[in-house]
């Protein structure tokens, strides 16, 4: 290795330690870090790396400041893996993400996603990169979940994780939320009784419901809804929050919502 490629490398060596020690003072002084690493590890899906990254403050309205879950690709920035089609080992087959990546044409189907991967998602993801993130120490980070609610898939798809990860942290923490599109799949079972499954038309809805699940339903604006009650937080004029209400934890009753976010223009419900 010549000059240059060493020097590469202690320069590299010395941010890592750099950022080590920055972590060390903050756990010392007590302070809580941003966020932590919870896991990572290959998509069941198409066995590509990807992390779980939780983030311990949230000024979301709707859900309120619960603890935030990003799935995201270890090794693509989400606004790329999203233009690509990488965003598959993580959102799997959500109705959400489109249809047609891969192609020469448009997708046929535009993203109706209501999450904006350029802001939260892409912010974490930088985050991580900088190893701003420190992984998850049970004997010492524990304490900053234990009176805390959780809510899986703030990005990225919940069934994505270890049945034990998710578990132990349900556990840990006071409540959760969250919500699966993998539902039909064979990895994703475990998620029953944890998560909600997502539907996006009436058949979704009628063949979870035969499986057992409690469902979600995203409906088009002003139709009539065929699931549940209303999502509490989306009612007019309502003061509640997912961090005060805790329906979608999997076993409660089935919820539906009207499209909402950046990509709701683009939704059509499934058939």
């Amino acid at each position: 290795m010549n000059a240059v490629g060493v020097l590469i490398l202690l320069i590299i060596d010395l941010f890592v330690l750099n950022s080590n020690i920055k972590i060390m003072k903050s756990t010392i002084k007590g302070k809580a870090p941003r966020g932590f690493i919870l896991w990572e590890g290959l998509s069941p899906l198409d066995g590509s790396p990807i992390v779980c990254i939780a983030t311990m403050k949230s000024v979301n309205r709707k859900t309120g400041n619960m603890i935030q879950t990003f799935i995201l690709r270890q090794d693509i920035n989400p606004v790329a893996a999203l233009k690509s089609g990488d965003d598959l080992s993580i959102c799997g087959n959500c109705y959400h993400r489109g249809s047609g990546f891969g192609e020469t044409t448009k997708p046929r189907r535009k993203r109706s996603c209501y999450v904006n991967v350029g802001q939260a998602p892409n912010k974490v993801w930088d985050a991580y990169a900088r190893l701003v993130y420190p992984e998850y120490n049970a004997n010492v980070h524990s304490k900053y979940f234990k009176t805390r609610k959780i809510r899986w898939g703030t990005y990225g798809d919940g069934a994505m994780l270890p049945a034990e990860l998710v578990t132990y942290f349900n556990n840990l923490c006071i409540s959760h939320t969250g919500y699966t599109h993998q539902w039909r799949e064979s990895f994703a079972q475990w998620c029953k009784g944890v998560f909600m499954a997502s539907c996006d038309g009436l058949q979704d809805y009628i063949e979870a419901s035969a499986h057992g699940w409690k469902t979600f339903a995203v409906v088009a604006k002003k139709s009539v809804a065929f699931s549940g009650k209303q999502c509490p937080a989306t009612v007019d004029n309502s003061q509640a929050q997912c961090i005060t209400c805790s329906l979608c934890n999997g076993t409660k009753t089935d919820i539906f919502v009207e499209v909402h976010g950046t990509g709701a223009s683009n939704f059509v419900a499934a058939v």
